[in-house]
């Protein structure tokens, strides 16, 4: 059983460290780190080794309601749910540090470089306009008026989603460590962040700085934020960034925020007036748009100036229905149940992190004041279902809670 339990030890380690490789730059790799992580967990479970685990409560709050409707309306769909191999490297990892707590620096040194590429493949993209994927260096040209990029992944808001919970990784690194090693990809994901033109997440850094700076009130903190400030500046005089940032509260004319108004106001109404008691209870599940649409003629045209616009017309700012809100996502999807299980995920996190107090405080502060701006990105963007993001999210839980558990 030894060995067999070693063998699984091994590969979970080796799972941990693709994913610190891929979860910047490829979803492929992700699932194959995925996969090998399981078949390490396989291993510890035939040697009796599986455990420590890391904490369980916040899972059960966010999987138990969409299990419970899975089962019972979409048995097929089960594992199309959060339950699936975006949860690995939340053991992964934290087994692996629990392994070896010298694993963590060369997790974040392997981090450095995959975020570097992230980063540089962005910003690449925003002045040729190519993507790095489809390069074709024929006609390769670089243009001094940036487009909106995506680098090594698949939407501008996903790639934000990463290089947002990236960037908040390594400003903790560096507070905790204190190695200026950590600047590099501190500075070059703020850019990046900039160039995904994601404005959600540019309210979410925004939330993620002022928790930055109750939770740390001294000259490093300062000196960081200022910096960060005049990067915003620099990179706000192109006038494709500069419209952009003038556009987060334009709900008059920019119609990316007048659809988002329509589509939260649909979604709401529909929860209200046409869902049943057990809709309301577990939700729509895959029925959620449907519903929604039935709403959004009437939601549209109270926000829009213009009105009164054909189905067809109205189909392309319906969006398929996605909410742009993940809170609304949830109780649409999964009923008040599931809402309440995502907000208590996120409520048992935040608790587990305030109450913290040890080596690693630093550390855990600062991914908390993370968590809270990732939070207030999501009342813009259904910022929990993108494969991608999961598995960053699962990555760093499972970093933040290994690191709790070690006592020197």
């Amino acid at each position: 059983m030894t060995r067999v339990a070693d063998v699984g030890k091994k590969l979970v380690v080796s799972s941990t460290f693709l994913f610190a490789l891929s979860i910047p730059t490829s979803l492929a790799l992700d699932n194959l780190a995925a996969g090998i992580g399981l078949l390490g967990i396989l291993f510890l479970l035939i040697g009796r080794e599986i455990s420590p685990f890391p904490p369980l409560k916040p899972l059960i709050f966010l999987l138990t309601p969409e299990i419970f409707e899975a089962i019972i309306f979409y048995p097929k769909k089960l594992f199309k749910t959060d339950l699936n191999l975006h949860i690995v490297p939340y053991y992964s990892v934290f087994r692996t540090l629990g392994q070896d707590p010298k694993f963590i620096k060369m997790i974040l040194y392997v981090l450095i470089f995959s975020t570097a590429l992230l980063d540089l493949s962005i910003i690449f993209e925003a002045f040729t306009w190519q993507n790095v994927k489809h390069l074709d260096l024929s006609n390769l040209s670089f243009h001094l008026h940036p487009i909106r990029a995506k680098g090594f992944l698949n939407h501008p808001l996903t790639t934000a989603g990463v290089v947002f919970l990236l960037l908040v990784l390594f400003i903790a690194a560096y507070f905790q460590f204190r190695n200026n090693i950590f600047l590099f990809p501190v500075f070059l994901s703020v850019i990046a962040l900039i160039f995904t033109e994601s404005r959600s997440y540019w309210v979410g850094f925004f939330i993620f700085i002022i928790f930055l700076l109750i939770f740390f009130r001294n000259r490093k903190t300062l000196i960081l934020v200022f910096s960060f400030f005049l990067i915003g500046i620099a990179l706000a005089q192109v006038p494709q960034i500069k419209s952009r940032f003038e556009s987060i509260l334009n709900t008059k004319t920019n119609y990316s925020n007048i659809d988002r108004l329509a589509l939260w106001k649909a979604n709401f109404s529909a929860y209200v007036r046409d869902y049943s008691l057990r809709q309301k209870l577990l939700g729509a599940g895959y029925g959620a748009n449907k519903l929604a649409w039935k709403e959004f003629k009437e939601s549209f045209n109270s926000v829009s100036p213009v009105k009164n616009l054909t189905d067809v017309q109205l189909r392309r700012h319906f969006h398929g229905g996605l909410t742009h809100n993940i809170y609304l996502k949830y109780l649409t999807k999964y009923g008040i149940l599931g809402f309440l299980g995502f907000l208590f995920f996120w409520i048992s996190i935040l608790y587990c992190n305030f109450t913290y107090i040890g080596p690693f405080e630093v550390f855990i502060k600062t991914l908390t004041a993370g968590y809270l701006g990732f939070l207030a990105a999501g009342f813009f963007e259904n910022n929990f279902c993108d494969a991608e993001v999961q598995f960053a999210v699962m990555f760093i839980l499972g970093l933040n809670f290994a690191l709790q558990q070690k006592e020197t």
